[in-house]
């Protein structure tokens, strides 16, 4: 299994890219997805109400999704370290897919909105 993912923010910054699947884990309550890019090992936690995205390696972040909902988000590299939060303006998964548009709030000021997409691709 591949996993898509797509995203594109205020600065135009359009990003594309499949990866394999490692290992899914399916629980009761959660899925679990990992995989790698470019910057690290890479997890994400579907839940009923929120999704949460992992990743650890050259970046290192954690964020939180719910709908209409502020919640945390950190980005820490070796020369920056950065907390944020999200808030969640569409949260929908249909059909193996994810869609997500946040902003991303620094001290009150929405300092970049994105819109992602997230895809499970069988092969």
């Amino acid at each position: 299994m591949k996993i898509k993912i797509k995203s594109l923010d205020n600065f135009k910054q359009n990003y594309e890219k499949l990866f394999n699947l490692e290992k899914i884990i399916n629980l009761e309550e959660k899925k679990e997805y990992h995989y790698k890019d470019e910057y690290g090992n890479c997890k994400i936690i579907d839940k009923n109400d929120s999704i949460e995205i992992y990743r650890y390696g050259q970046i290192n972040s954690k964020q939180i999704f719910k709908n209409n909902k502020n919640t945390l988000f950190t980005y820490i590299t070796k020369q920056f370290h950065g907390k944020y939060e999200i808030f969640t303006k569409k949260f929908e998964k249909e059909n193996g897919k994810i869609m997500l548009e946040y902003d991303i709030i620094h001290r009150n000021e929405i300092i970049n909105s994105i819109n992602l997409e997230i895809q499970f691709i069988d092969i």
